[in-house]
């Protein structure tokens, strides 16, 4: 399948945003080769013609001390955005709300892990004005692949029976509390708040990830916090002053990840707001609030990828293809679901995606035609769905 960006500035739908008044639209259809239609502007001389501005961002530069990040696009402070994430192991049980920092994670995947329940797994890159993360649980092997596509600092507190061959080789930079199975704990490195500071909660929903003991583990376990020399973006997000519009594709303002199922129990949904072009995320009927900010949770983009799962164990534990391509799987080779539903701008774009280069390289997202899939700068929420409730998505 051809993947290219050419393709993908070709087929999206953009909008150039200018300085002041005289902002130009730019607009194509989701046609085979379209030429786009530019707002008549007087035609410069060849002399003064300038070169095209970039649709998409291709390379990062440093600009007074700033960088754009890799997990959202926007500009960050050069520390910040050359630092490895941390990848967060996150209870999301109605007994553990509300969560402490979950507004300063860039990227938010919600994963099941079995019929009835999900968990967070969140990706923070600036998290230097937290003094805690959490509540922090325990994390499954698929949740660790997910930690390594993007090189990030895997952090939990949990027995961990199916990823401790993983967690314990030299393949994971690991900040794990010392529970059954850890060969090298970071216990420095978590908290458990008293009974008196978080009243009304049990001890599982009371234990957090301590940053300022995490930084200190992570310089104890001798990790760099340099990304890896063959690290590759997971995500193609639009340029500066550009916003895929996606101006054909199917409206979907509100979206449910599963009517059934383990979404189906935390009453997971989002739904768009055109005055802040962001989706608001619910769960058990109300907007997630971060108790540190006071915040509810935004996102720019979303993400309903669908991943072949089957049931390892009697209590219904899962284990999730996380590799893979839709021609490998037709070929026998991998099994698996492979499609994907895209929103953005309040739209809708069917696609799929594939990982086929390894743990340490990411999943893509492409549209039906091959083209990769454009995200808008800001934070994105990923949704695993197992895909036996593919059936139940639904969006409107």
């Amino acid at each position: 399948m051809k993947k290219s960006i050419l393709a993908v500035v070709i087929a999206m739908s953009i909008l150039v945003v200018g300085c002041g008044d005289d902002a130009s639209e730019v607009s194509s259809s989701v046609q085979p080769a379209p030429q786009p239609t530019v707002l008549a502007t007087p035609s410069p001389t060849p002399e003064a013609t300038p070169e095209p501005e970039p649709q998409v961002i291709t390379e990062r530069v440093v600009k007074d001390g700033k960088i754009q990040s890799y997990l959202t696009g926007e500009w960050v402070d050069e520390a910040i955005g050359t630092r490895r994430p941390i990848a967060v192991s996150i209870p999301n049980q109605k007994s553990c709300l509300p969560h402490y920092g979950i507004t300063n994670a860039s990227v938010i995947y919600q994963i099941p892990l079995r019929d009835n329940l999900t968990r967070l797994f969140c990706l923070f890159e600036d998290f230097d004005d937290l003094d805690r993360i959490g509540p922090t649980r325990s994390i499954r092997d698929y949740m660790v692949y997910i930690g390594l596509e993007h090189d990030a600092i895997v952090c939990h507190w949990g027995q961990a029976w199916y990823a401790n061959d993983l967690l314990n080789s030299d393949r994971v930079d690991n900040i794990s509390q010392g529970t059954a199975g850890i060969k090298t704990p970071t216990s420095s490195a978590f908290v458990r708040l008293t009974k008196e500071q978080r009243p009304g909660y049990n001890g599982t929903d009371r234990a957090y990830l301590d940053v300022k003991g995490l930084m200190k583990g992570v310089e104890k376990r001798g990790y760099s916090w340099d990304y890896d020399d063959t690290f590759e973006p997971k995500f193609l997000f639009a340029a500066d002053g550009v916003r895929a519009t996606y101006d054909d594709a199917e409206s979907a303002i509100v979206i449910v990840p599963g009517e059934k199922g383990n979404y189906n129990t935390v009453g997971a949904r989002f739904e768009y707001d055109e005055t802040t072009g962001k989706y608001d995320y619910y769960e058990y009927g109300k907007k997630l609030l971060d108790e540190h900010s006071g915040q509810t949770l935004q996102v720019d983009n979303v993400v309903l990828q669908i991943v072949y799962a089957q049931e390892r164990d009697d209590h219904g534990y899962l284990i999730m293809e996380e590799h893979g391509s839709p021609e490998l799987a037709a070929q026998g080779v991998c099994n698996g679901d492979f499609k994907i539903y895209f929103f953005t701008n309040g739209k809708v774009i069917e696609g799929y995606w594939e990982r086929v280069n390894g743990d340490d390289k990411p999943a893509r997202y492409y549209d039906a035609d091959g083209n990769e899939l454009v995200f808008n700068q800001g934070k994105t929420f990923v949704c695993q769905i197992w895909h036996k409730w593919a059936d139940y998505i639904k969006y409107e």
